[in-house]
């Protein structure tokens, strides 16, 4: 197996044994048991980007899209409710709307994938993704949360939450608006997808900043 096949899958038991890690270390925190679970989405999203780049067929290449959306739009729920925490804010309402509007995009890949990805189609780099019309509104509820989390880290002074923020904000904003630049033919070398590497600086950061957090 090549290193770009195995690396999602390696980073997948990396983001595992991190959450393992986070419930061990205290377990019965709250804090502790949000970065669990991020982790844990983490993991899920890596083991799709696995499926995607070694599935045989088409049906797999659906699957592997299928589980990304999905943890696409849970991570910056589980996340902005971790934040949340953090920092202290008892308010609720915000948490509960992020994780009414994830649960809804969450039924959609579940029931109607076609409204996120209408079909894959076969890359050097594994199934890619036909974008459904309800594509770009899930890209701005990723970005227009993770960036919710800016000003309540700054206010706090969590610089190393704040970076995770930043590393979880730019992977994706470059990725697209390189994608749109080479459509556009300004350049002719499509960027690298930067979210699997970004997601493992994205939990080291969490995982440091919050393990000695007490709530």
């Amino acid at each position: 197996m090549s290193a770009h096949l195995a690396l999602p899958l390696v980073v997948s038991g990396l983001q595992l044994v991190l959450a393992l890690a986070a419930l061990l270390s205290g377990g019965d925190r709250r804090t502790q048991r949000l970065v669990a679970a991020l982790a844990g989405v983490l993991a899920a999203w890596s083991g799709s980007v696995f499926q995607i780049r070694h599935a045989p067929d088409e049906a797999g290449g659906l699957l592997g899209q299928r589980v990304l959306n999905i943890t696409f739009v849970l991570t910056p729920a589980v996340y902005y409710h971790l934040v949340r925490v953090v920092v202290r804010d008892d308010r609720r309402t915000a948490v509960r709307v992020v994780y009414a509007l994830a649960a809804g995009f969450t039924l959609i890949a579940l029931g109607a994938l076609p409204l996120l990805v209408q079909g894959v189609v076969r890359t050097p780099r594994g199934w890619a993704p036909v974008t459904g019309p309800l594509g770009l509104p899930l890209l701005v509820f990723y970005l227009a949360v993770m960036a919710a989390t800016l000003g309540p880290l700054r206010a706090a002074r969590r610089r190393p939450l704040l970076a995770a923020s930043l590393v979880m904000l730019v992977a994706p904003v470059a990725n697209f608006f390189g994608f749109i630049l080479l459509r556009a033919g300004v350049i002719r070398l499509e960027l690298p997808p930067l979210l699997l590497p970004a997601s493992v600086v994205f939990a080291a950061l969490v995982w440091f900043a919050t393990r000695e957090t007490t709530t």
